[in-house]
């Protein structure tokens, strides 16, 4: 899963880097918005199913007839969702900018087909096999997004690629689907409805976290109080800058999930436990030298890899970046409390940090713009990881790795200085020079954090296997 994410972020981190220096920012104020809707639209299209079924499929019983039932739940919700979105047809394409109503309704049926064949494979506990199709959307959006920039379809080619790219995902999502759609029944209906209410509101969490904040400030452009979508274009880019740092985290986290379910289901509470920590470590030891690099090359990753038009996002990239910190322990700790099956917990601190989300987003970008934007994501999803420990420690003991992530701290530290002292003798003016910044940063961090004991025993635990896989 994370090779699989690493290309994946690859290939959608050259998208952008290629769209960005070809169409500018605001085209992308339009794109960024059209993924902002599908997410707002995806939530009552979803409904919690796809994340139920995922949990009720890795139970490991009645796995046809529990297919079978979600997916006659599922597809008259997103029939009358499209049909809803139809009818409001000339307000979503004031919101977008452009007449692309129709082009969302397809591309949200498509979506919605290939994200519910991933949940049904990590359901199956194949989820690596899923990993192929992580990679297909951001390449199909990358090569056919490109080619349809090539002949001049400008902004809806993007669209076109991504709506390529989910096609793909759907087709080959289910044709590795392995369990036969049984007949549903009103028994197993009500299994995944039960367990659906709470993940559906915990998706909302999930959503304000990614694009609440870029759908307020496509509001105020709408309705014209300052910020322009040249704004959206240049704070979403930063967004995706900083979410790189995230694959790690994400990675472990999609693959413990259904693993965690088993255990709970098997009351293995001991190797859940025993897993958290080992889980938690590899994000954190990335995620916080990353911060202390971006705290000095902030403005510089922004001109070189995007142009000078994105160094608007320069202090918002900043916050964001802080932000990963408390999101590296959020996704572990949510899919765990998920995975012991108390969807209803996790609820409740989505609920809780949602409104913070959207109330923060309102108030501080109205009075500080992007740099608002990035604070208020930033403070509600922290409260949202507290609650999520909090309520998650009173099922099993939480063993944070604090002495290794004291370490790592130093060991920015050290990397920070040197950073700094290269940065202020090498002018960057090209993408080598960055690269050359980066690379020397990351080698003097690695040496630094693997002097520490620990630390250099977990990487040698981890890395042992797959050196052997690859020899042998």
């Amino acid at each position: 899963m994370f090779v699989a994410r690493a290309f994946k972020a690859a290939f959608g981190f050259l998208a952008v880097i290629i769209f960005s220096r070809k169409l500018g920012a605001s085209p992308l104020g339009t794109y960024y918005p059209f993924l902002a809707l599908l997410g707002i639209v995806g939530l009552p299209a979803d409904l919690g199913i796809g994340e139920a079924t995922n949990k009720r499929l890795s139970e490991g019983t009645k796995k046809s007839s529990y297919l079978g039932a979600a997916l006659v739940l599922k597809t008259p919700i997103v029939l009358i969702v499209g049909i809803l979105v139809l009818i409001f047809e000339q307000y979503v394409n004031q919101f977008l900018g452009a007449d692309l109503a129709l082009l969302f309704v397809v591309t949200l049926f498509v979506k919605m087909a290939g994200g519910f064949s991933m949940a049904v494979l990590r359901g199956e506990l194949r989820v690596g096999e899923t990993a192929i199709l992580e990679v297909i959307r951001p390449l199909s959006w990358l090569v056919v997004g490109y080619l349809f920039y090539l002949k001049g379809y400008g902004v809806r080619g993007l669209i076109y690629g991504y709506l390529f790219g989910s096609l793909l995902m759907a087709i080959i999502g289910w044709w590795k689907v392995s369990i036969p759609i049984g007949r549903p029944t009103i028994k197993h209906a009500k299994s995944i409805l039960e367990y659906a209410q709470f993940s559906a509101v915990s998706s909302i969490g999930g959503f304000f976290y990614s694009w609440i904040d870029v759908a307020v400030m496509t509001m105020f452009v709408v309705v014209g109080t300052g910020v322009t979508r040249g704004d959206v274009g240049a704070y979403e880019n930063a967004w995706r800058l900083a979410l790189v740092v995230m694959l790690v985290g994400k990675s472990i986290a999609i693959t413990l999930f259904p693993q965690l379910s088993r255990w709970d289901a098997e009351d293995a509470t001991d190797r859940i436990e025993s897993a958290i920590p080992s889980a938690l470590l590899p994000s954190l030891l990335l995620v916080i030298p990353a911060f202390v690099g971006t705290l000095i090359l902030s403005e510089d990753l922004l001109r070189v890899l995007y142009g000078p038009e994105f160094t608007v996002a320069w202090l918002a990239l900043i916050v964001l970046a802080a932000g990963k910190i408390p999101q590296s322990l959020h996704i572990l700790l949510s899919q765990a409390l998920n995975g012991i099956d108390r969807p209803d917990l996790a609820a409740v601190a989505a609920v809780i940090s949602a409104i913070l989300n959207l109330v923060f987003n309102v108030v501080l970008i109205w009075q500080f713009g992007l740099v608002g934007a990035a604070i208020a994501t930033t403070l509600a999803f922290a409260v949202n990881t507290l609650l999520h420990a909090y309520f998650l420690n009173k099922f099993v003991d939480i063993h944070l790795p604090v002495r290794e992530a004291g370490w790592s701290i130093v060991a920015s530290g050290v990397m920070g200085v040197c950073v700094y002292t290269l940065h202020s003798l090498v002018a960057i003016e090209s993408i080598y020079s960055l690269l050359g910044v980066v690379l020397v940063g990351g080698v003097v961090y690695g040496a630094v954090v693997l002097m520490y004991e620990p630390i250099r025993s977990e990487a040698q635990r981890v890395l042992r296997p797959l050196v052997n896989t690859a020899t042998s």
